[in-house]
This record gives structure tokens, sequence and C-alpha cells, in this order.
């Protein structure tokens, strides 16, 4: 009886142990690392973090501003650089408004600007949105704040800010550049065919509201590097820059040919502003209407003059007004506008003989200030300095060789100061000789053409040469 015991006992413990051995084995087995693969393509896959994990995770955590994505947009496109630190906020799709969709710079990538705008130390937003049936339409801007908590308040929406997907020309898409710099919202427009533009514009909040701050506009040709042209105008305080293609460069490079400073106006709000500045649009809507000519802006690009050809009046439209003024009393059918360099005034040419009237207008208020007579040898000019103005004149009182063959008279060239209203003859012309085609060199300086006159065999002969002389004080 106790040997069958001790023989059950001894039964139970070889199979307690035996089953003790096995737990440990499988607990060792558990416990050791698996060989490394030799396969290239799963050390790669070991180093990636696991999509399905990123993508919970992404689920549970709000995104950063660098880390928004756009529900409208499938295809992936680099994001805009962060400038400061990063918030939680709400997605973008949120921020885009029904029936929109995100708009695309002529790179390709999204139309999103992220930086400080109002000095707050941080990350603002700006976005362009278009209706995705319709490529023809202006398309939107809009700018949001980052605040404190976290999310997105908008401060401007800006309807129809932008030009139309297909407004580039052959280019079709013309938003080169939505950025923000220096606490100013930047967008570039580019654009044409073989000739070819662009137009950056500046915006800040100022004083309560969105204004245009700067603007930087230029044209160039493809297949002639020098006919490019810019100009630069910082509107806050009327300074501006302007380039041209250097003639003896080989390559047309740019280089500055003026600066100065011209009168400040009112400031363009980005509420009312449609993809160009007041000017551009004027200057449109006259050239627009196939029954205006003579359509001349001043340099300034503060006025523009234009005839309407039905009744041959005359007109100046000042940018910062809703009509054009009329400009009653020109003498005849126009022939040219010629504007002073610091857009005081505009001569307008008229008259249908080589023997025109020039009269002088005031563009602020269309009054005509002064007319004078002269030739069509040269057009009349305005000195440098907006002082003086130069042209020739027939003096038919005097005989000159010439006579029984042209009508004229003798011509000689003036100088009329416009301060006094005083004319001066600086070049007399005589009996055998005319200077015409009068010209600034500078204020001090003019060129002219000499024509010497004579006959033979009853014909009129003449010989011209070019020549210059400095003004008397």
């Amino acid at each position: 009886m106790q040997s069958r015991f001790f023989s059950h006992t001894t039964k139970w413990l070889v199979i307690m142990a035996f089953l003790a051995a096995a737990i440990g084995c499988e607990k060792s087995t558990e416990d050791k690392p698996e060989a490394p693969q030799n396969n290239a393509s799963h050390q790669q896959e070991d180093r990636k973090p696991n999509a399905e994990a990123l993508q919970a995770q992404a689920q549970t955590q709000a995104p950063s501003p660098s880390q928004l994505t756009s529900d409208t947009q499938s295809k992936p496109q680099p994001e805009p650089q962060q400038t400061g630190a990063a918030q939680d906020i709400r997605t973008l799709s949120s921020l885009i408004p029904a029936g929109k969709a995100l708009s695309l710079l002529s790179n390709g990538q999204k139309a999103i600007a992220r930086g400080d705008l109002n000095k707050d130390g941080m990350d603002d937003l700006a976005i362009i949105v278009e209706d995705p049936k319709d490529s023809m339409t202006e398309r939107d801007l809009i700018v949001y704040y980052g605040n404190a908590s976290g999310a997105y308040e908008q401060s401007i929406y800006a309807k129809e800010a932008i030009m139309c997907k297909d407004c580039g020309g052959v280019f079709g898409e013309p938003l080169e550049e939505l950025s923000i710099k220096n606490n100013t919202l930047l967008f570039t427009f580019h654009g044409g065919s073989s000739d070819r533009w662009y137009s950056k514009y500046r915006f800040q909040y100022r004083d309560r509201d969105w204004v245009l701050i700067g603007y930087t506009g230029g044209s160039y040709h493809t297949m002639d590097v020098y006919q490019g042209e810019e100009e630069d105008i910082n509107l806050l305080t009327g300074d501006f820059i302007l380039k041209k293609s250097d003639k003896k460069d080989p390559a047309g490079k740019l280089i500055e040919t003026e600066k100065g400073k011209r009168p400040k106006r009112k400031l363009v709000k980005l509420s009312e502003f449609k993809g160009k500045i007041y000017d551009e649009a004027v200057i449109e809507r006259v050239e627009a209407d196939k029954g205006n000519r003579d359509i001349t802006p001043s340099p300034d690009r503060q006025f523009v003059f234009f005839t309407k050809e039905k009744n041959e009046t005359n007109f100046i439209w000042n940018i910062d007004e809703a009509q054009p003024k009329e400009i009653r009393g020109i003498a005849s059918r126009v022939g040219d506008a010629i504007w002073s360099p610091n857009s005081k005034w505009v001569m307008v040419d008229s008259g249908t003989s080589p023997i025109r009237t020039g009269q002088l207008v005031d563009p602020a208020s269309g009054q005509i200030i002064l007319e004078v007579s002269y030739l069509s040898a040269g057009k009349i000019s305005f000195s440098p300095d907006n002082s003086r103005l130069l042209y020739a004149r027939g003096l038919e009182g005097l005989p000159s060789i010439k006579d029984r063959h042209v009508d004229g008279g003798r011509i000689s060239i003036m100088v009329l100061d416009l301060g006094t209203g005083k004319e001066k003859i600086v070049k007399q012309g005589t009996e055998t000789v005319d200077y015409d085609f009068p010209k600034w060199e500078d204020d001090h300086q003019i060129s002219y053409t000499k024509t010497t006159n004579s006959e033979a065999q009853g014909k009129l002969v003449q010989t011209s040469t070019k020549e210059t002389m400095k003004l008397e004080e």
C-alpha cells in the first residue's frame, strides 16, 4: 500500500516537473529577440513609421499650422515655411467657405501664406479661394489672425481681390506668389505672351484697415531683351524708382534710370481692390471703350487724358474720382497730349496743319491755363524740371529764301517760362537758316536741327546738321 502511494506520488512529481520545464521553455522563447532580416526592403520598412499608428495619432491630436491639410486638394503639395510657434488650430478645410476650393499658385503649390501680420508674435494665415467651376471669375483673399486660444479669427474677406485663373494670357494662371514678410501681405501676378507683364502688391493693416502700401510693376519682351522696364513705388511716402533695360548689357538687365517723389494719393483699401490698383482699372475702362482715342495716362498714373471720337470732346479722369472732367475750349482736333514729368500739367496739341495750337491744361480742374502756337517740326516738350516749354515757331513776317517754295517763314526756337508766362527766342532763324526739332538734353541744354536753305536751278536745296546749345540762366 505504501509502495503504491510512493509510486503515484513519484509519477505526479515527474509530470509536474515536465510541465514546469515546458512552461519555462515557452517563456524563454517569447523573451528571445527575432533574428535580424537580411532583406534591404524590410530594413527600410522597419525604419518607416507605422501608417495606421500615425493616422490614429493624428485623429487624437489637433494639427499645428504647419500640419494643416486641405480636404479639397488630394495632390500633396509642399507647405510654406512656418515663421512662428506651432499652435493647436482647426483644420484648413474648416476655414474654406462652402462652395469654394483652395487655389494653387502657378508653380502648383497651395495658395497659403503664414507669418505675423499684426505684430503679436503669432502666426497669421492668408489663403486664396476660388469657385472650382468657374475659371474666369476673380478669386477671393481671406486673412485670418492666429489668437491665443489656438484658433483663427477672420480679419478680412476681400472678395474678387485676386485675378482669375485664366487671366494670365497664354500662361493661364497669373498667380505667382502669396507670402507674408515683415508684417506685410504680398501677392504677385505674371502673364502675357511674347510681351509679358508682372505686378506685385504689398498690403498692411494700418489705421484699422487693410491698405495698399507699395506696388511694383513691369514688362518685358521675350524676343527683345532691351524692351524691359519696371516701376517701384512706396505709396506711403511717394518715393519711386524707374528702371529700364541697359542697352549696353547683352542680357538687357534692368538699371535705375530715374528716382524721385510723387504726390501722395489716397491709399487703396484691400476691401475695394479688384486685382489691380485704381489707375489700372480706370485706364482699362477708358481703353475698353472703342469710342475713345488719344488715351494718355499721366506719368504718375493719377490722371488719364482721352478724347470721345463721336463728338470730339476731351476729358481728364482723376483716378480717385468717380467720373472724368470735360475740358472745354480745345481749339481743334487733338493730335497729342504731352504730360509734364511731374504730372502737374498736360499740353493738349491740336490742329489740322503744320501750324499747331498747344493749350496748357490743369488736370486737377480741367481748366485751360494758357495757349501757344508752334510748328509740328518737333514736338512741344516740358523741361525736365517742369518749369519751361520748348518748341519751334515760324515767323512769317520775316522773309526767307524758301518762301517761294514752302510756307512757314523763318523758323526759330522758343522757350516759354511757365512761372511768368513769358516767351523767349533762344535761337533766331535767318533768311537762309532755320532752327527746328528742338529737344531737351537736360534742364540747361537743348539740341536742335540747323537747316541751311539755298536755291539751285530754281529748286530749294536744304542741308541739315545737329547742334546743341546751353541756355542762359
